[in-house]
């Protein structure tokens, strides 16, 4: 079988096995590599974090097992410092909880920001997760709703409106942020403090949460 996949995580199997969780083609499933670790080995080096790779492969149950390699992407490279490493980490990390089946756009919207190199990571892994549950089907309705101005305003965690009878309260001006967030092309134009940017992180987890079964 031929597939193309994205590196999410790596471990050491034994001594010089290497074990790896991958999204692509075949959903998300885990890689063996036998003596992968070692630098003998023809596929050393492939697998690294971040990696994009085309590959010829057995698969198992959820076990693929590399026969060839068609073409590698190394992104691993573009983690050159500990900020942009975050910032790949954080999808990746993001992407191994609610990422399990194959979806074309799904993995194209991450492959599609992975490379990216911004300058306020806060924002554009925020624009992320809108354009996630964009593509997923399930964006929130209020960020096509016109909302009240008021302080506060209430989310039916269901449906994503905005309602009096919401189970989750949000400030109204982060509401009318993450809307404007999911239209903007360049968003890193919009700014927003650290302590309302983790307030609108929590809702997007709460509201994952009770669409998606990681």
């Amino acid at each position: 079988m031929k597939g193309e996949f994205i590196v999410l995580r790596r471990l050491r199997g034994g001594d010089v096995d290497l074990i790896a969780t991958l999204y692509g083609t075949a959903g998300k499933v885990t890689l063996f590599l036998k003596e992968g670790y070692l630098n003998t080995n023809k596929l050393f080096g492939i697998f690294e974090l971040f990696n994009y790779v085309e590959i010829d492969y057995s698969q198992a149950g959820n076990i693929i097992v590399p026969n060839d390699v068609i073409r590698v992407e190394r992104l691993s490279l573009l983690a050159l410092n500990y900020k942009r490493y975050i910032y790949m980490s954080s999808l990746s990390l993001f992407a191994l909880q609610f990422l399990n089946y194959y979806d074309e756009n799904l993995f194209k919207l991450l492959l599609n920001y992975l490379p990216k190199k911004p300058k306020n990571t806060d924002v554009m892994l925020l624009k992320f997760k809108l354009e996630f549950l964009k593509a997923y089907g399930i964006l929130p309705k209020f960020l096509a709703q016109q909302s009240p101005k008021v302080k506060k305003v209430k989310i039916d965690l269901s449906t994503g409106e905005i309602t009096n009878n919401g189970n989750y309260e949000l400030e109204g001006y982060i509401v009318e942020f993450l809307r404007k967030l999911l239209k903007v092309k360049n968003p890193e134009r919009l700014n927003l403090t650290r302590r309302d940017i983790k307030k609108a992180e929590d809702f997007i987890k709460e509201y994952l949460k009770f669409h998606i079964k990681s």
